[in-house]
């Protein structure tokens, strides 16, 4: 497989995969640099130094630094007020028949609460 290869086949499953429309990526910025990219991020999030991650995508100097921002900046915004969002909880043991009930602010009782019984 040769580079040109390579940058077809990228394009072909962006489309395939519908991230133009999904995603808002259009094909044309799909390429064999995406992968290094995605590279260098995922070693981030992985806690890779700035050297190991420089030396395994064969960055020469420190751009890599830039990408990987953007691109951690982009996974974590509106993070913290998704965050604050309330959510409901309902008793799905319970049955459908019984319909879904917001259970949030009810005691549920388990074997974590009384360890006599978890033990038994």
């Amino acid at each position: 497989m040769n580079d040109e290869d390579m940058r077809t086949n990228l394009k072909w499953a962006a489309v395939e995969l519908h991230y133009p429309i999904q995603k808002g990526i259009p094909e044309d910025l799909v390429d064999t640099h995406s992968l290094q990219i995605g590279g260098a991020n995922a070693l981030s999030l992985s806690r890779y130094s700035d050297k190991e991650i420089q030396k395994m995508g064969r960055w020469r100097g420190q751009t890599f630094k830039d990408y990987v921002r953007e691109q951690i900046a982009s996974f974590s915004e509106g993070m913290a007020k998704n965050m604050k969002r309330k959510f409901n909880f309902v008793n799905v043991c319970a049955g459908a028949h019984n319909g879904l009930v917001d259970i949030t602010n009810t005691m549920v009782v388990s074997p974590y609460d009384n360890p006599q019984a978890a033990a038994a």
